[in-house]
């Protein structure tokens, strides 16, 4: 249907269209857990390789991702799950041939059916002596999987590069420059996080309103008590604000305001914090059936605890946040 191509220009296979219509896709995808690496082919890795590819590069991977006979996935995190440059050990060395990688990654979703992984190595001593690396998808010798039991459900994998080798045309923008790509990624992936969460929390919202219309008790539908209407009432203006402030993020990464990253730390605060905490009042709202396996609650509830630490937990931005409104 040509959605991983929503936002990649037409000259390399895409649509054309700008990241607010590929927002409103991936609201639609969170609320729809629906599977496959669209996130990360489509918001993260897709917009690196367009802005920082050579062009050789851009010609032969977009419009194999645009059209969807190719996928992408990053490889980032390392043991300390942290997004700082000195947290990344993995090592690519100069070579005769090119370069060759060696380290570990870890929570790389759809490592196991991915056709490029963007992955960061350090090339040099600074601290910010970053590159970044697209390379080719493959379980041998010099790279291989091993799943992880990931709260959220998707297929998520540690990842090893053993002498893993990579010709120097993947290299991806300057060397030893590489990490202000990788803040780029961080704050893309945060912000469309929000907005997958605004989706994921609509639908939670949704759906326990029709239950608490049909579940009936005393005599009446249990959505007539006003303890549970105060909750749904929660719930919605939740929602509404972590909305609200995704597509502002979206917006203010697109448009290269000069309050990006303020509007990223808020949108990402909000739905890592509100979005779980709606998934936990409508448990409570659909009484024992909420807390089976059998019921469907708990895939959204699970999605979203794995998300609210992707990209930077709470936590993370709300210092964010302060270093931005002190700055």
């Amino acid at each position: 249907m040509g959605w991983p191509g929503l936002a990649i220009s037409e000259e390399h296979g895409g649509a054309g269209f700008d990241d607010l219509a590929l927002a409103v896709l991936i609201e639609q995808w969170g609320g729809h857990l629906a599977p496959g690496p669209l996130f990360e082919t489509a918001v993260l890795v897709a917009p690196a390789v367009a802005d920082a590819a050579p062009e050789p590069t851009r010609r032969e991977v977009l419009p194999a991702l645009a059209d969807g006979s190719q996928t992408a996935t990053i490889a980032i995190l390392e043991s300390a799950a942290e997004w700082r440059p000195e947290s990344i050990r993995t090592s690519a060395v100069k070579t005769a041939e090119g370069w060759v990688i060696t380290g570990t990654k870890h929570f790389v979703t759809y490592a196991d059916s991915a056709d490029w992984l963007l992955v960061a190595a350090r090339t040099g001593d600074a601290a910010k002596d970053i590159s970044i690396f697209l390379l080719s998808s493959g379980n041998d010798a010099t790279m291989s999987h091993t799943a992880i039991d990931h709260a959220s459900g998707t297929p998520t994998f540690t990842v090893e590069f053993n002498e893993r080798r990579v010709d120097e045309s993947r290299v991806i923008g300057p060397l030893n420059s590489g990490w202000p790509l990788i803040e780029r990624l961080m704050q893309r992936g945060a912000a469309f996080r929000a907005v997958q969460l605004a989706g994921t929390g609509q639908q939670v919202v949704d759906r326990t309103v029709g239950y608490v219309k049909e579940r009936r008790q005393f005599g009446q539908p249990v959505g007539a008590f006003q303890a549970i209407q105060h909750s749904l009432a929660d719930m919605a203006v939740s929602v509404s604000a972590v909305r609200r402030q995704a597509y502002r993020a979206v917006w203010s990464l697109a448009n290269g305001s000069p309050h990006a990253r303020r509007d990223v730390a808020r949108a990402k605060y909000a739905a890592s914090t509100l979005i779980p905490e709606v998934c936990w009042k409508a448990h409570q709202a659909h009484g024992a059936i909420g807390f089976t396996w059998e019921h469907d609650l708990h895939l959204y509830t699970r999605r979203a605890i794995a998300w609210r630490a992707e990209f930077g937990d709470a936590r993370f931005h709300r210092e964010a946040l302060a270093d931005e409104l002190i700055g």
